[in-house]
């Protein structure tokens, strides 16, 4: 049984940050795929990190259980439905069914909010699935007339900006159509950028893509992850610019100023 390489972790009070360096890598029950989790929960399928792809490897036949994020950075994946390719965020709804295949080396930022069903497959090695929370189970697929795939050039959508100065916002996705009250979304922060201290109701989960900002103190830089529990006073700030990806659960309360929510609640 493969045992888990657990990421070094960086800790000021309730916010945890994992740079791309403190990263460890595992490999997956399918051969040419890795994973590298920032944070996970084997048991609710919570996971936060990166996903990797040799060429010609494949995810094998597996059912998206609760809403799945996969940013990519380079490569892209191809199923039935077509190709998600780099710079684009894929997403899978609840009862997304398909097996994802890579034509060249391919690197993914993911988010998971619930757990993955794997077609039994007696030739899987024995190593964790390539999706936290990954159980074996025969399903069929629940909407075949829908693509298992939304995927968005996030560079695409239109940037809005915030009432928080030097702060541009793309909304990716609201959770729409699911039981989740949640946002997804782009940030851009150009150098120099304070943003004022709020307050985090619900957890806040970050991928950096590039540049860099701290909070609370601590810098992530391209790469890395911060997750910032509930119920923490956040200090924001980028001296030399940051593109970022977010999850948030809640809006945020400002302490000192009336602010439209940053996430796009």
């Amino acid at each position: 049984m493969q045992t888990f390489a657990q990421p070094v972790i960086q800790r000021q009070g309730n916010v945890f940050v994992t740079n791309k360096e403190e990263l460890r890598w595992v490999d997956a029950s399918r051969p040419g795929l890795r994973l590298a989790a920032a944070h996970e929960n084997r048991d609710t399928g919570r996971f936060l990190g990166l996903l990797g792809f040799d060429p010609l490897s494949s995810s094998g036949l597996h059912q998206h259980v609760d809403v799945a994020f996969s940013y990519v950075l380079s490569g892209g994946l191809t199923d039935y439905a077509g190709t998600t390719v780099a710079g684009q965020m894929g997403i899978n709804m609840p009862g997304s069914t398909h097996d994802a295949i890579a034509y060249m080396p391919s690197l993914l930022a993911s988010r998971l909010d619930g757990p993955v069903l794997y077609w039994p497959d007696p030739t899987r090695e024995d190593a964790p699935h390539l999706h936290a929370g990954g159980r074996d189970a025969r399903f069929t697929n629940p909407k075949p007339e829908e693509s298992p795939d939304v995927s968005i050039t996030v560079m695409g959508i239109q940037p809005f900006p915030c009432s928080v100065g030097g702060v541009m916002r793309r909304l990716i996705c609201d959770y729409s159509g699911t039981r989740h009250d949640y946002r997804n979304s782009a940030l851009t922060m150009i150098p120099g950028t304070r943003v004022p201290a709020f307050c985090t109701v619900a957890p806040i989960e970050i991928f950096m893509i590039g540049g860099g900002a701290k909070i609370n103190g601590q810098l992530v830089l391209g790469g890395g992850f911060c997750v910032i529990e509930a119920g923490t006073q956040v200090e924001l700030s980028s001296d030399f610019g940051a593109y970022v990806i977010a999850w948030s659960e809640a809006p945020v309360e400002w302490l000192d100023a009336k602010h439209t929510d940053l996430f796009g609640f």
